[in-house]
């Protein structure tokens, strides 16, 4: 018999990849294209394009937003196929360090986005159904 947090687990974390994987795509294209994201115009502590265009908006020359999409994608293929049983958890721990970093960075630009707060937290926020599923043994 399946358990509770089992159930759980599968459509949780599949709503937090599906919401991080389209916000990084979305940042992505913006970035590619060089246009800010919308509804995120404001300046001073709130402001997307300081963030986007700002030398840290790429690691080794990567874009940002193709790391969090790449990494979106890959824990969505583990999880659903081959149930990422020993890979998943430390992805996340990979993306946790990561997001502390792009953090960071966001402390020095002395700026934050909202988009990029959004795919942070849909990656730190799959700890959840990475415990549900362990919780059940499952």
């Amino acid at each position: 018999m399946e358990k509770k947090g089992s159930k759980l687990a599968g459509p949780l974390s599949n709503a937090l990849l599906t919401v991080g994987a389209a916000d990084s795509a979305y940042l992505l294209v913006l970035t590619e294209v060089g246009k800010p994201p919308s509804l995120c115009g404001v300046s001073g502590p709130v402001d997307c394009a300081k963030v986007e265009f700002s030398p840290f908006s790429h690691f080794f020359g990567v874009p940002v937003a193709l790391l969090g999409l790449v990494w979106f994608l890959l824990v969505a293929f583990l999880w659903n196929w081959n149930k990422g049983r020993w890979t998943v958890p430390y992805l996340w721990v990979l993306a946790t360090v990561f997001v502390g970093y792009l953090v960071y960075t966001e402390l020095l630009i002395r700026s934050v986005c909202i988009y990029c707060s959004l795919a942070q937290a849909m990656g730190v926020l799959m700890i959840l159904p990475i415990l549900l599923k362990e919780h059940d043994g499952s």
